[in-house]
């Protein structure tokens, strides 16, 4: 993943995410009310979920995890930098939350075992990811995709209860296939189109995209967020 190069650019084109972050925000207080006392955030980027929590979520600690440094601007209780299947957590939490990260985390029956094992009783786990249409266009054309394993099992398996689960479909449109690319290259999802272009490769791409994903709204790309909320059973 490219984020470190889009720090700077991502909460401006990142819509799609920032739109996910308000939902999921929405959704847990609306199931789970807005009173945790210790929320855990892991991947917290520039902050674009932590802004909904602070706005929203009555809490005593709020601890965030990411692979880089804390670009959020906020200053947590305390920050674990690192992978979330390394990090040596102290705490416990009422609440683990997460926006557009764990569809980059291989290893998902890990991860769904650590988190309910970090939860108090009765915690909460909220989280959104990306199901397999994410992109579409792009594995179509160029046949580079994520893996986006299906997390739904891992967490029953790790004893976690869902509360709600929701998926959507969110087509962005652009005047350009060069656009699209642009879009991905400044919201840090670069990995997605991870192909080493040529000048002949990219006409290639740029025809059989067109030809396939554009119409008079302009030239597509596809989001698959899903939305999670869950409870340590």
């Amino acid at each position: 993943m490219d984020f470190i190069k889009a720090k700077d650019t991502y909460k401006k084109h990142a819509i799609v995410q920032r739109k996910m972050a308000k939902k999921l925000v929405l959704e847990l207080k609306t199931r789970c009310g807005a009173d945790f006392q210790d929320v855990f955030e892991i991947g917290s980027g520039t902050g674009l979920l932590s802004d909904e929590i602070i706005s929203n979520l009555n809490f005593e600690k709020f601890i965030l995890n990411d692979l880089t440094e804390n670009y959020t601007g906020i200053s947590p209780f305390k920050y674990y930098k690192g992978d979330i299947l390394k990090a040596d957590i102290e705490e416990n939490f009422d609440l683990i939350i997460s926006n557009a990260v764990f569809q980059w985390i291989d290893d998902k029956e890990k991860l769904c075992s650590k988190l309910y094992r970090l939860l108090n009783r009765d915690g909460i786990l909220a989280f959104t990811t990306f199901g397999g249409d994410n992109f579409n266009q792009i594995k179509d054309t160029t046949g580079f995709s994520l893996d986006y394993t299906d997390i739904t099992p891992f967490i029953e398996k790790a004893g976690f209860k869902i509360l709600y689960f929701e998926e959507e479909l969110e087509t962005l449109y652009f005047s350009d296939v060069r656009n699209i690319l642009e879009h991905i290259k400044l919201t840090g999802v670069g990995n997605n189109a991870n192909c080493l272009w040529t000048k002949n490769r990219y006409e290639t791409f740029k025809k059989k995209y067109l030809e396939k994903f554009s119409d008079n709204n302009g030239v597509e790309l596809t989001y698959h967020p899903l939305y999670f909320i869950c409870q340590k059973a």
